[in-house]
């Protein structure tokens, strides 16, 4: 497969190759596919509501962002933040050959601070993982591409929401920056949370930064939501999910 993968590249190009994957994942995901490989993503089935106003932060080509849409119908909202502008690029066109009207991109990384950052896209085993995107100062990895993004403090690009009901994160380590700086925001609406906390240190951060405000770790099991011991917390893996006490 890998194989495969990097004969692909070298024929079509990178944004040709990235286009026909993310339309064969969306394709596939929409049909009711891979739901093994993919439960949380396919948990959303049972969470979103029409209506709902969605956050998906690290938007990458659109997997979540388009599932969500759909959930949250024509009356619900998703903001899919994807500061890399190939990424935005490609996100777009997905979104328009699906005929999506209720998503927004927001072409900026969530930090600390507004200005600029350096994000990268790393190299593993030959092939670009464009899902592992990620601030470039956080790691010593290889980078086959680099980009230079604009970033903004989230509690400021969303002030002027009227209602907020789900967060996805995922963007490989920085978390804590994000939610840390969006408190003000989440403390208003205390919406559901999914994200990934694969970083030991970043990821008792965030549990102690969201407890504080009164939410507990979660995760997914069986289709369904089970509490987190600490000890657990240590050892998870998959996504984490807070749900406000």
């Amino acid at each position: 497969m890998n194989l495969f993968r990097k004969l692909l590249l070298k024929l079509l190009g990178l944004k040709a190759y990235y286009i026909i994957i993310s339309r064969v994942y969306t394709s596939f995901t929409a049909n009711g596919f891979l739901k093994k490989k993919y439960p949380e993503l396919f948990y959303l089935e049972k969470i979103i509501k029409p209506g709902f106003v969605c956050i998906d932060i690290g938007a990458n080509m659109g997997y979540y962002s388009t599932f969500l849409s759909r959930l949250a119908g024509s009356t619900g909202m998703v903001y899919s933040v994807e500061p890399v502008p190939l990424f935005a690029d490609i996100l777009k066109l997905n979104l328009k050959a699906t005929g999506v009207h209720n998503v927004k991109v927001l072409p900026y990384a969530l930090g600390e601070k507004n200005g600029t950052i350096k994000m990268g896209t790393p190299v593993v085993n030959g092939l670009i993982h464009h899902g592992m995107t990620k601030v470039a100062s956080l790691s010593d990895e290889k980078y086959a591409q680099q980009y230079e993004v604009e970033m903004k403090v989230p509690d400021e690009l969303f002030s002027n929401l009227q209602r907020l009901d789900f967060i996805k994160c995922d963007i490989e380590g920085y978390e804590y920056f994000v939610f840390s700086n969006m408190m003000k925001i989440i403390s208003r609406f205390y919406p559901l949370i999914q994200t990934e906390l694969n970083d030991a240190e970043g990821r008792w951060k965030v549990v102690a930064l969201l407890a504080s405000s009164g939410y507990s770790a979660h995760r997914l099991m069986n289709s369904e939501l089970v509490s987190l011991s600490e000890s657990e917390v240590n050892k998870h893996t998959s996504d984490f999910y807070f749900i406000h006490k």
